[in-house]
């Protein structure tokens, strides 16, 4: 049982990250000014840290 949740949030994470590759090489493929790019990057690396601290904080809360 151990083994086939690790196997799914294994998944899950690199399916997550492979979207967030994606959708930052896709803005920066985007014709738009350059300003506007490096603030959407911003915003996406904000959310995905915060996405990670919030799944840090439910993986320690099930270690305990």
């Amino acid at each position: 049982m151990f083994r086939e949740e690790t196997s799914n949030e294994t998944m899950l994470i690199a399916l997550l990250a492979g979207g967030i590759v994606g959708a930052g090489l896709a803005l920066l493929l985007a014709p738009q000014s350059g300003k506007k790019t490096r603030g959407k990057i911003a915003d996406m690396a904000e959310g995905a840290r915060d996405y990670a601290s919030d799944y840090a904080k439910k993986v320690k809360e099930k270690i305990s």
